[in-house]
């Protein structure tokens, strides 16, 4: 089963918000066969949810019960299919030490960016083969930005923002 791992600093925020909500996405595209994983690279270990970013995911339907905070490390890595940062740095730090992973290693925006150039059709690992097969540069406007101990404003745009670019990636990986 592939997986997808998302990765921001602590894992209490963007990332574990960004895979509790590409699970509920996929459960309810009927989307079989994808893992959802996430973790921080300076993470805030054992740690549940932030609760603002909680707040967000259930309003959209997600749940972050049972989430905790786990560090991104070499197994976290090896078992991921696809790598999704939510800041250029995350990426880097993934890229510093895995050079290899760079055709599967990108921000959220700059995947989600990356995948507009290619009609609705390419899909799964089609789509992916494609975007892997090009080194296409991360910029810094693909960068979501931190919500950690910001206003609940801040927060929302935030889960917003991710969101919106998740509802138009998960959907493409069904084959």
């Amino acid at each position: 089963m592939p997986t997808v791992l998302f990765v921001c600093t602590g894992n209490i925020c963007r990332s574990p918000f960004a895979e509790r909500y590409a699970r509920r996405l996929a459960d309810s595209a009927d989307l079989q066969g994808w893992n959802f994983a996430s973790a921080g690279a300076g993470a805030l270990v054992g740690s549940s949810m932030d609760r603002q970013m909680a707040k967000e995911l259930v309003d959209l339907g997600g749940d972050p019960e049972g989430f905790r905070a786990r560090s991104l490390t070499r197994d976290v890595i090896n078992d991921a299919d696809l790598i999704v940062a939510m800041e250029t740095f995350h990426r880097s730090v993934v890229l510093d030490d895995f050079p290899a992973l760079v055709r599967r290693t990108f921000t959220l925006g700059q995947l989600a960016r990356i995948a507009r150039d290619y009609p609705a059709q390419v899909k799964g690992s089609e789509l992916l083969g494609q975007i892997g097969a090009f080194r296409h540069r991360a910029r810094d406007e693909d960068n979501i930005r931190d919500p950690y101990r910001r206003s609940p404003e801040v927060a929302h745009e935030v889960a917003l923002e991710i969101a919106g670019l998740l509802d138009e990636l998960i959907p493409r990986l069904g084959d």
